[in-house]
């Protein structure tokens, strides 16, 4: 186990186990192909931080701040991401996902083209003017997720459920959807069903 001060400084390829970092505030750390696994890092500040190609398995990331932090390549597999606003993070930022909760987290202005999310909770997130095109959400679910002023085009919902967006504030462009989830789009429209 490591404690949170061998965090600081620069890391290249070592895998840091069972961290108990919560409300730690790392700063200009610096972290290439480095894995992360049952870490916690609920309430951290991460300021100027970098994380390239680094893996985070089962981690505790929920309410952390993201800073002038840059993250790419990264690997969130089945973490907890909760109440995260990966939109302030003012840095590069590329990643996958798969079996996370990111349930509450804002994706704002942020460009999420080609992204995929698989297996993830989306529940209360928010996607405002934020470029999905070409995304796929596998077997995600999306209940009470606000879509606003979001590029849809070529994006995959095939699989997701539980999803609602709004026909007049986002732009869908051969957008797949698939039944009978895509029944939830039709209040969209001013009709009766019977």
């Amino acid at each position: 186990m490591h404690s949170t001060a061998a965090l600081s400084g620069e890391h290249q390829g070592e895998t840091f186990t069972g961290i108990e970092a919560d409300k730690a505030t790392l700063h200009a750390a610096s972290f290439f192909q480095c894995v992360f696994r049952n870490a916690s890092f609920q309430y951290a500040r991460f300021n100027e931080c970098s994380f390239e190609q680094c893996v985070f398995d089962c981690c505790n990331m929920s309410l952390a701040q993201l800073q002038s932090t840059t993250i790419v390549g990264a690997t969130f597999t089945n973490s907890k991401l909760t109440g995260i606003n990966w939109g302030t993070h003012s840095g590069v930022f590329s990643a996958s996902f798969n079996g996370c909760v990111l349930d509450n987290c804002a994706f704002s202005s942020m460009n999420l083209s080609k992204y995929r999310f698989a297996g993830c909770s989306f529940r209360d997130a928010t996607f405002m003017d934020t470029k999905l095109c070409h995304s796929v959400f596998d077997e995600c679910d999306l209940r009470n997720c606000t879509f606003h002023n979001t590029d849809l085009s070529h994006a995959d919902f095939s699989s997701s459920y539980n999803y609602f967006m709004n026909a007049e504030t986002n732009t869908f462009r051969k957008t797949i959807f698939s039944l009978p989830e895509a029944v939830s789009l039709l209040s969209n429209f001013d009709i009766t069903l019977k």
